[in-house]
């Protein structure tokens, strides 16, 4: 048991953060110090500097090394653990603020607290609230985003254990006061220590396992997502429609492709710029998605053309749909002096499918409509002969 004595774990603790240290350095010279990786960083140095100050307390003077130190791991942890809430994210300024406000205030409160003349007992009674706190930062903001994956919710369990094992640390430390001593040999002492060292083992390796799930559904929405509008490319788009269509296929019910182009949209680009053209293709698909059901598929065919398929859909639903379409389209330019008046030429192919390849049968009625539309005069709907329906 000499081994695990509470002096020896936190030097271990010392010693890992410290490591940690060195290896996060050396990733992010690998592969990029990404703002958030840059705090990290500066969390754990900030931690170690603190650790090694009350590890030599007695050698350097006591007050320099529990106000000192004490600040230290209070604004390390404090990065640490905004790094983790906010990984895969670029916070607000204002968001940074009130952190370092938060933490400022805790590093003040401390410092008087310790000033007033408080006991060890209630020092290390608030140290231990102020990391369950903190812990408990970190375990409600993995586990509270909208984008919370199954690994961050595990290191939201893992936060709250340990956010309950420094309860009872500081509930152990308030009533035994002037006699407490951090590192007396207790099992109770000896199990708060190795939570600690456990914590910065674990919150390392979990913040960049997060920055690589990041990187890897960031490269898989690349893959699957237009770089403009961030609608569906082309190929995703083809590959979720497919799915739609074998559902419709086995319920014999109709689906409907919506083939939908901008009249005229290379004088936009020569008038106004490439950079406006760009501004009018993001406008139309945040319109677009805003009116669409959670059901459709809608994604960008190629230029200023884009596709939709619409499951269970009929052609006197197609029709109403499209009429929605022009209409929201119509308001919405009307209304914002940002963007130049456009409008667009609708097509629609509706059949009930019987296998696979009516997919490309759709999407060349659609299309055909749409070149209809085109020579009737643009800015309509012009809808294919319709099968099976």
């Amino acid at each position: 048991m000499a081994l695990l004595d509470t002096y020896t774990i936190y030097f271990l603790t010392l010693l890992g953060n410290f490591v940690m240290f060195l290896m996060l350095i050396i990733f992010a010279k690998t592969t990029g110090f990404e703002a958030l990786m840059r705090y990290y960083i500066y969390g754990k140095l900030l931690q170690t500097i603190g650790a090694a100050l009350g590890l030599f307390r007695g050698l350097i003077p006591v007050d320099f090394s529990i106000i000192v130190g004490n600040a230290f791991v209070f604004l390390g942890i404090a990065l640490e653990i905004y790094c983790i809430v906010h990984v895969g994210r670029v916070p607000l300024k204002s968001t940074a603020k009130r952190w370092l406000h938060v933490v400022a205030a805790i590093i003040l409160g401390f410092t008087l607290l310790y000033l007033a003349g408080a006991n060890i007992g209630v020092r290390v009674f608030v140290s231990a609230m102020i990391l369950a706190a903190y812990s408990l930062v970190a375990a409600v903001g993995l586990s509270s985003r909208t984008d919370a994956t199954n690994l961050r919710r595990i290191m939201a369990l893992f936060f709250t254990i340990l956010a309950v094992y420094q309860v009872i640390r500081a509930l152990d430390a308030w009533p035994r006061g002037e006699s407490y001593t951090l590192f007396t040999a207790s099992s109770l002492q000896t199990i708060s220590f190795i939570s600690i060292y456990v914590h910065m083992l674990v919150s390392t390796m979990a913040y960049l396992l997060m920055s690589r799930e990041v990187i890897d559904i960031k490269l898989k929405e690349a893959a699957s997502k237009d770089y403009l509008t961030g609608i569906y490319n082309r190929m995703q788009f083809l590959q979720l429609a497919e799915k739609l269509l074998s559902l419709m296929i086995r319920q014999q019910k109709p689906a409907t492709i919506f083939m939908i182009d901008f009249d005229y949209f290379k004088v936009i680009n020569d008038t106004y710029g490439h950079t406006v053209g760009d501004s009018v293709l993001t406008h139309f698909s945040r319109e677009m998605q805003a009116i669409i059901r959670t059901e459709d598929v809608f994604g960008r065919y190629g230029g200023e053309e884009f596709i939709l398929f619409a499951p269970n859909t009929t052609a006197g639903d197609a029709l109403i749909i499209g009429q929605k379409f022009k209409a929201k389209l119509a308001l919405s330019v009307a209304s914002d002096a940002a963007i130049p008046k456009y409008t667009v030429s609708i097509g629609t192919a509706t059949m009930v499918p019987t296998t696979l390849t009516d997919m490309d049968k759709l999407i060349k009625r659609a299309d055909q409509a749409l070149l209809q539309a085109k020579r009737n005069g643009r800015n309509q709907i012009v809808q294919s002969a319709v099968e099976q329906c």
